[in-house]
């Protein structure tokens, strides 16, 4: 895999390090962007890293507006 795969996830990946997420634990995705707020990073950036590493197969969406992490997704950590 290249690393720019990881570099453009990373922000996302540090939200659910943040959080001690582990696979199939389940966070409000507003906490993508509240950690994002939070730590003065753009958004936008955070989320466009979330869809990205959700094509990788790193992230789920889940019910009621929940995100988590895959074990793919934890490995990169």
């Amino acid at each position: 895999m290249a690393a720019s795969d990881a570099e453009t996830a990373r922000l996302a990946l540090d939200v659910f390090a943040h959080f001690e997420t582990e696979p199939g634990e389940w966070l409000a995705a507003g906490n993508l962007l509240s950690i994002a707020a939070m730590n003065g990073w753009d958004t936008k950036a955070v989320m466009a890293s979330y869809e990205h590493g959700k094509a990788l197969g790193w992230f789920e969406d889940g019910p009621n507006g929940t995100v988590t992490i895959t074990p793919a997704g934890h490995a990169r950590l």
